[in-house]
Parts: structure tokens; C-alpha cells; sequence
């Protein structure tokens, strides 16, 4: 039942479906056509026992006519499937990319990239490979089968009734042992799924693979999955083997009973030779087809296994799209958080813990605590990535409920620790930030972000395509091209998280110099590990087991002789152990 929802779906969600109805139409003539070619072979035959030279040639042309017809129609039907497939997948590989690009942070989480990957190659190339060639195969072998099996008993049908007392039991035994085909090809592609993960985990780790030497053990894990897979695909190869075995045992049975008790007729004189020669062709119309139907069938459930796995991503709930557009008014807090709870789906532990804090416009406010204390959470969430809490976020005064997350996402600028840049031109990459920002507005944010002067160094400066993740720049020169994004955005609330993170101390210097300029008429939001950036900041929450532990000004909170003093004091330390070791 589902099988049949997964192709009623499949077939309803391709566009132009009066040619996949063409195409069928065809596929029936086409089928009449093959099955009278067995009944004009009679004729022919016949006429030449009898010496007909009439009905000889007569019969001849028919059949030049019925072979000129046949290539025409198969032409047509492969070109009307074809295009119905390839205007099919583009539909569906745009409503598969859509649903990535639409899933939550929070959805997209739960899937690996490298499954989604195998579901947006392997399952597609399967689901392509039904429409295009096992679709109308499942059509035409039955109706060929049905066509030959009436001409067969008007030729003979005490020799049909013999012939074919084995075909029931062919086609039971067949549909039986499909049956695990299914699940087998579901549990294959699964693994394939898993071997895929590692590969992309591998690619895109590729510098932490190799700094802590990781070849081996992710070599051992992909060749856990690589074994999985191969025992998945052995299983599955071992079924189709007893089925295409099975198959072709029965089907060569009718032929035998057929030579020995159709050869006794024409010598017995109720058979002609043509009709016997004619009989036996149709009947490999009607067993060859049943013995491939089998196959087919086996091909189609494993094709309908990988457009499932398609359908089971697109099923997924798409982040909300409804909510209002609200103006921010100046008397109204920009950000205000009252009594936040949040834990992550599947997970115990509470991440933000009954949090509450109030950011007023113009205001710059840091994030600091220790690793895990939940920092970077609380930006994502004031980000809208997460919409499963308890408790309140208003942004602008009003609900993050009531916001279009789209129009609330336009307000904010984010740039993140974890830098990501197309694999497009320099240019393109910092107007992400603003699609219609013009050379000039692009160049001036480069050069706040004191990024200009390397971009100008490379190759073909702002036309300098970029390699994939940006892997040709350096940390710190991918981080300035996010922060120039981020400027050119312009928006009213800017999230730092780690920004200046992945830059040297020099870099640093300049970069905090540029963003002074920049967050002097907005809201920000700094996440720092870094304790000495931050120093002239308007407020400091030392954010520690989900929740805000120390408020207050830099000195305000040295004096205090907390949490706060107690990381500054470390980094202190460190630092002056790393500038005694670097005199030594």
C-alpha cells in the first residue's frame, strides 16, 4: 500500500502528465503490434508449406509494415518518456534542494549531510532510472503477456491449457520472493547513505583529520560501513539470483511441453507447422515476459524504496513562513529574553536554563563564560533557529511567535566562528550581505573590514573566484570577507560570534578598530573568548549552566572577584606564560 502512494505521488508530482498517458498509449500499440507479429509468421509460414505464393508475399508486407510501425512508436514512446522524466526530476531535484534550503536549523541537524547527499544522487538516479525505462516496462510485459495468452488458445487451446499449467505458479512464487527485494534495497541505499557521511565528514574535516592523524580511524569506520553496505548488497544480490534462477527454470518448462505435445498434433494433423512456430513464439511472450516481470518488479520496488527515502526528507516540516512584519521602535527593547528554557530535541540536558535579560537599542553587550554554557545557543536562538522553547523572546517589542522569521532575519547581521563562503567571486560573497549593493558599497565595506588590500592582491581581485569553503585564504582573511557580508547588510542588530576568533593579534587590532565605527549605531550582541576585546563594552553577562551568572561593566565585575575575574585572570596568566616562552 505504501509502494502505491510513494508512485501515485510520484506520478502526481511530475509535471505534463499527458505525455507519461501518450507514452502508455503507445506502449498498448506497440505491445498489439509485437504479439501480431507471431500471428503473421503463421501466415507466412503456412503459405510457403502450401505453396501460396499470394498469401506468401501478402503476409510478407504486412509484416515490413508491422516492423516500420513498431520502430516508430518505440522512437516516440522513448523520447515521450524521456522528457517526461528529465521535466520530472528537475521538478523534484528543485523541490528536494527547496526543502534543504526550508528545513530548520533544527530539522537539518537531525539528518548528515552525506545522507542527504546520497538521497539527492543514488536515490534520485534510481527514481529517474523508473521513470525513464521500468515504468513502461511494468505496462507492456503484462499487457503482451494478456494479448499473446488469448491468441494462444484460439490457435490451441488444449496445447495452452498444458503449456501454461506452470505459469500460476510462476507468477505466486515470483511475487513471493520480490517480496524482500524492497527492504533489502532500502537497507542498501541506507548504507550507502552512512558510506557517504564518512566521505563528507572526511572532506570537509580534512584539515583536523590530518592535524590529529584521524586517517585510520575514520579508514576504519568507513570500511565498517563500506562492509555494511557490501553484506546489505550481497543479501539483496542473493535474493535477485534465486528469483532470476527460479525464473528462468519455469520459464523454459512451457517450451518443452509445447515442442513434445505440439510436434504430436502436426503429426496428428490438427496443427499446421506456422501454427505451431507461431504458438511457440507467442508463448515466450507470455513466459519470458512473466520470468522478466519478476525482475522488474524487483527493480521497481527498489526504485520506489529510493523515491521513498526522497519523499521522507520532502515530508519534513519546513521552518515557519507565517508571522508578521514589525517596525522596531526606539522605546521598546531591541532584545527581551524573560524566563528562557531550552534543551536540544532527543537531549536531557537543558542548554538555557530560566534565563532572562533585557538589550537596549544602540547597546553592546558581551557574551563570556566558560565552553558549553550555552553562548552560542543563546545567539541562535535569538537568531530564530530554534523556535521549541520555553518562555519569551521579543525582539523589537514584539514576539519572535508574531515575526516573519524572514522579515526578523533582516534585522540581524550574524557573523559566526565558523566562517562560510560560496564557491563564487569575492565580490559575489560579500553581497550576500546585500544583493543590490553596487561595486562601491562593496568595496566599502571590504576596506571597514580591512579586507580590501588582500583582495586587491589576488589574481583577478573582486573577480577572484573563490575554491570550495574559501580553503585558498587564509582563517583570518575568510573571517574579514564575512564581516565586510555582514556590514554591507547593514542591519540593525549584529551578532559577533567569535568573530575575530580565527585572526592574529595584529589583524585583531585592526578588525576591533573598523567595528568600532560599525556597532557605534547598533545593537550588538559580541560572543568573546577573548576577555580583553571586550573591555569597553556597555555590559558583560557571564553566561555559565545556561544561564546568566554575573551582569556588569569590565571593572565592575574585576571587582566583583567572581566567575568573570576568575577567566580574566587565567587568560592573563596565559598570556604572559606565552610571551615568557616566546622570549625564551
Amino acid at each position: 500500500m505504501k509502494k502505491k502512494k510513494t508512485l501515485r505521488r510520484l506520478i502526481t508530482l511530475y509535471p505534463q502528465r499527458w505525455k507519461l498517458w501518450l507514452g502508455i498509449s503507445l506502449t498498448l500499440i506497440i505491445s498489439v503490434v509485437g504479439v501480431s507479429f507471431s500471428y503473421m509468421i503463421m501466415q507466412v509460414i503456412d503459405a510457403a508449406v502450401e505453396n501460396d505464393r499470394q498469401m506468401f508475399f501478402r503476409s510478407f508486407f504486412v509484416i515490413l509494415a508491422l516492423v516500420f510501425i513498431n520502430v516508430l512508436f518505440v522512437f516516440f514512446r522513448t523520447r515521450l518518456f524521456g522528457r517526461y522524466t528529465e521535466n520530472g526530476m528537475v521538478r523534484l531535484r528543485e523541490l528536494f534542494a527547496k526543502k534543504c534550503a526550508d528545513l530548520s536549523l533544527e530539522s537539518m541537524q537531525t539528518s548528515h549531510s552525506g545522507d542527504l547527499l546520497s538521497k539527492g544522487t543514488n536515490d534520485m538516479s534510481r527514481v529517474r532510472q523508473f521513470t525513464a525505462t521500468t515504468l513502461h516496462r511494468l505496462i507492456e510485459i503484462p499487457i503482451s503477456a494478456l494479448i499473446a495468452l488469448v491468441v494462444l488458445f484460439v490457435l490451441s487451446w488444449r496445447l495452452s491449457l498444458i503449456s501454461l499449467a506452470l505459469i500460476p505458479v510462476l507468477i505466486i512464487v515470483s511475487s513471493l520472493l520480490s517480496i524482500p527485494i524492497g527492504p533489502a534495497s532500502k537497507r542498501v541505499q541506507k548504507k550507502l547513505g552512512h558510506v557517504n557521511a564518512v566521505v563528507t565528514d572526511y572532506i570537509k574535516g580534512i584539515e583536523v583529520v590530518k592535524s590529529h592523524n584521524l586517517e585510520e580511524t575514520l579508514n576504519q569506520k568507513n570500511k565498517r560501513y563500506v562492509d555494511e553496505s557490501v553484506e546489505s548488497g550481497v543479501e539483496l544480490a542473493k535474493r535477485r539470483a534465486i528469483l532470476e534462477s527460479f525464473s528462468m527454470i519455469f520459464s523454459l518448462m512451457p517450451f518443452l511441453a509445447t515442442f513434445l505435445i505440439g510436434g504430436y498434433f502436426v503429426i496428428a494433423g490438427t496443427m499446421t507447422v506456422g501454427a505451431l512456430l507461431a504458438f511457440i513464439n507467442l508463448l515466450n511472450f507470455v513466459t519470458f515476459p512473466l520470468s522478466q516481470l519478476a525482475i522488474v518488479m524487483g527493480e521497481a520496488k527498489k526504485d520506489m524504496a529510493s523515491a521513498s527515502r526522497i519523499f521522507e526528507t520532502i515530508d519534513i516540516e519546513d521552518e515557519r513562513q507565517d508571522g508578521e512584519t514589525f517596525e522596531f521602535h526606539k522605546s521598546n527593547a531591541v532584545i527581551d529574553i524573560q524566563g528562557l528554557t531550552f534543551l536540544y530535541a532527543g537531549d536531557d540536558k537543558t542548554i538555557i536554563d530560566d534565563l532572562s535579560l533585557t538589550i537596549h537599542q544602540g547597546e553592546t553587550v558581551a557574551f563570556v563564560g566558560p565552553s558549553g554554557g550555552g553562548k552560542s545557543t543563546l545567539a541562535k536562538l535569538i537568531m530564530g533557529f530554534y523556535e521549541t522553547y520555553d518562555g519569551s523572546i521579543k525582539i523589537g517589542g514584539h514576539e519572535m511567535n508574531d515575526w516573519s522569521l524572514s522579515a526578523m532575519r533582516q534585522h540581524i547581521a550574524l557573523v559566526s566562528q565558523d566562517t562560510f563562503l560560496f564557491p563564487e567571486s569575492v565580490r559575489e560573497n560579500i553581497k550576500h550581505g546585500y544583493e543590490s549593493a553596487d561595486d562601491k558599497q562593496v568595496i566599502e565595506a571590504a576596506k571597514q573590514a580591512n579586507a580590501h588590500d588582500f583582495i586587491e592582491q589576488l589574481p583577478e581581485g573582486y573577480d577572484s573566484v573563490l575554491s570550495e569553503l574559501g580553503s585558498s585564504l587564509s582563517g583570518g582573511q575568510k573571517q574579514r570577507l564575512s564581516i565586510a557580508r555582514a556590514i554591507l547588510k547593514d542591519a540593525l542588530i549584529l551578532i559577533l560570534d567569535e568573530a575575530t576568533s580565527a585572526l592574529d593579534t595584529e589583524s585583531e587590532a585592526m578588525i576591533q578598530k573598523a567595528l568600532e565605527s560599525v556597532i557605534e549605531h547598533k545593537t550588538t550582541i559580541i560572543i568573546a573568548h577573548r576577555l580583553t576585546t571586550i573591555k569597553d563594552v556597555d555590559k558583560i553577562c557571564v553566561v555559565a549552566d545556561g544561564n546568566i551568572v554575573e551582569t556588569g561593566s569590565h571593572e565592575t565585575l574585576l571587582n566583583a572577584n567572581g566567575v568573570y575575574a576568575g577567566l580574566y585572570e587565567s587568560q592573563i596568566e596565559k598570556a604572559g606564560d606565552l610571551d615568557e616562552k616566546t622570549n625564551l
